[in-house]
């Protein structure tokens, strides 16, 4: 089973990829090259949000800040949501939910269309880091289970 340092890798070679596909279509800043490598390199942990990980410190991390944030916003129907939705990662077996493609593709899209909704204005910028977000969760998929295991849903 590969540690994270190897799914990051793995993530930083699909941000690779990824992006020799996408400058043709859009020609990025360093910045947006540097969010869009945090984006694969996020997705390349997020399978392992299960389990006691490096992906997992980071995530619950980033929801604590989130949390926070909404306290303080007074935007108690998002954090109430999201506080519940949090708690999936605690209740599921590992190599379960997480690690299924269908969900890696299928979730980070649905989070896409509901933010999309809400602040059309960025609605391209986030599909690009969803793409490599995607990109990066299937790169953990792919270094876990082979590309046979992977495919079969």
């Amino acid at each position: 089973m590969p540690g994270y340092q190897t799914h990051l890798a793995g993530g930083a070679i699909v941000f690779a990829a990824t992006l020799v596909c996408i400058v043709p279509y859009a020609q990025p800043t360093v910045l947006t090259a540097g969010e869009w490598l945090l984006f694969a390199f996020a997705g390349s942990l997020f399978p392992d949000i299960d389990i006691k990980s490096k992906g997992q410190k980071y995530f619950y991390w980033m929801i604590l800040l989130l949390l926070l944030i909404l306290t303080y916003t007074k935007r108690f129907i998002p954090l109430a949501i999201i506080s519940i939705l949090s708690t999936i990662p605690l209740i599921v077996k590992h190599r379960g939910l997480f690690h299924r493609a269908w969900f890696v593709i299928a979730g980070p899209l649905a989070l896409w269309y509901v933010l999309s909704l809400h602040y059309p204005f960025v609605k391209t910028a986030l599909l690009l880091d969803m793409t490599f977000f995607i990109a990066g969760a299937l790169s953990h998929l792919w270094l876990d289970m082979g590309l046979k295991k992977m495919i079969r849903v």
